[in-house]
């Protein structure tokens, strides 16, 4: 083969490989950062997306939509996590927003 050498075969082989490990970087860092943008423990479908409220301060779902919701802890704080869904379940889509709040500091 003229002009290849080992040398060149290592050198195209360790480009190969520093682009594959940016990537796989790049998509561990995506992950990172959609789960720091997730609001406390609630793991909501959509974190950026936080429901209306009402003038008494309450979440409101959108017409055709019901909220569904669970409570998760995070060291001593108990937290309230809702979804506004169409599904039956607070796991089941589709999605129209999400919602959060402190239920009591001190109860996990």
């Amino acid at each position: 083969m003229p002009g290849s050498s080992r040398r060149g075969f290592l050198g195209w082989m360790g480009k190969i490989g520093v682009t594959a490990v940016g990537a796989v970087a790049g998509v561990a860092a995506m992950s990172k950062s959609a789960e720091a943008a997730n609001w406390r423990c609630c793991g909501l479908a959509q974190p950026n997306n936080f429901c209306s409220t009402n003038s008494s301060g309450q979440y409101v779902c959108p017409p055709g939509y019901s909220m569904k919701t669970w409570t998760c802890c995070t060291g001593s704080r108990r937290y309230a996590c809702g979804e506004c869904t169409k599904g039956a379940t607070c796991s089941k889509g589709p999605f129209a927003c999400s919602a959060g709040w402190t239920v009591n500091a001190n109860s996990c």
